[in-house]
């Protein structure tokens, strides 16, 4: 199937919605410009909404991904969880401290085996010192979101991992979905998660 591409910050063609909805990690489908009143269900026990403002960016076609991450990251005020499988950018690690240090409420997730990379593990190691909580999955799969939910009002998906590969080298899909229904339910997910003893684990540094 070919997808047509189509620039950053549109609203999304049937094409790309199905790009998009395969890379959601709730079965959200994410379609149209205009609110649905409610949310409804979805085959396989998923969400279907109506987004209201979703904006998509495809690295390899020059629409730069990162520094889009960099100010979902920077808009947090209250709370910020990230969910992410490979993690090893340091612009973005700055843009998670700054969270931090204005006082935002920040947790993050990360895959077990990548946390042991040697790149991975010094940036963990760093936000660890900050009093940053991560956990790891301690599942038989692999934790493999890349996510990161602001204050509940915007999330972000698709296949981009943190990493300058996903940035300069990779094709990939960064969304950017600005609807407090959809960033709601995606932060409801990462707090399930988080509170999941038995699948999560905390961090060794």
């Amino acid at each position: 199937m070919r997808y047509t591409r189509k620039s950053a910050s549109r609203g999304l063609s049937p094409a790309a919605t199905v790009l998009i909805a395969a890379a959601f990690f709730v079965g959200l489908y994410a379609g149209g410009k205009s609110a649905a009143p409610a949310a409804q269900p979805a085959a396989g026990g998923g969400t279907q909404v109506q987004a209201q403002n979703v904006q998509y960016y495809f690295p390899r076609a020059g629409q730069k991904a990162q520094p889009r991450l960099v100010e979902v990251i920077d808009s947090a005020r209250k709370d910020l969880d990230v969910a992410i499988y490979s993690f090893t950018d340091q612009g973005t690690a700055e843009a998670i401290e700054r969270a931090k240090r204005r006082g935002v409420a920040v947790r993050i997730i990360t895959d077990r085996q990548q946390s042991a990379g040697q790149y991975q593990k010094v940036l963990l190691d760093r936000l660890a010192a900050d009093k940053i909580p991560v956990k790891v999955d301690s599942h038989s799969g692999i934790m493999h979101l890349k996510v990161t939910v602001a204050d509940g009002k915007v999330a972000t998906t698709g296949s981009f991992n943190y990493t300058k590969s996903a940035e300069n080298a990779n094709d990939e899909v960064f969304v950017v979905l600005r609807d407090e229904k959809v960033a709601q339910d995606f932060e409801a997910e990462f707090t399930r998660m988080w509170n999941d003893a038995q699948d999560y684990e905390n961090y060794k540094s």
